[in-house]
């Protein structure tokens, strides 16, 4: 039996390296970014959307997607994982107003 390879398993992972490569550009240049906040979220919305093709994608497929194709696919998604606590480093919280009174008094 032949392993079973198509396109879209190779689509979905050319996809998520884009958003890896988008996400590492803006944390190299988060602090010169116009609006870092707001294109965080939105990469984050395309994360979010990527995963949910790809867990339609396994479960359509099924058994028929091949093991290189899965590990390939994993592989994908644990680097980008690899790459949230960088940006996650960059966000500062957001302090209250009842937290900054309590400083002031």
């Amino acid at each position: 039996m032949t392993e079973y390879f198509d396109e879209e398993g190779l689509l979905k992972v050319i996809k998520t390296f884009e958003l890896s490569e988008e996400i590492t550009r803006l944390n190299w240049s988060w602090n010169n970014h116009p609006d870092p906040v707001k294109k965080a979220h939105e990469l984050m919305d395309k994360g979010q959307k990527l995963f949910l093709e790809i867990s339609e994608y396994e479960q359509r497929m099924g058994s028929k997607l091949s093991k290189y194709q899965r590990d390939k696919i994993d592989d994908a998604i644990v680097d980008l994982g690899k790459l949230i606590p960088y940006m996650k480093n960059k966000i500062k919280p957001y302090e209250s107003l009842e937290n900054s009174q309590l400083k002031n008094v």
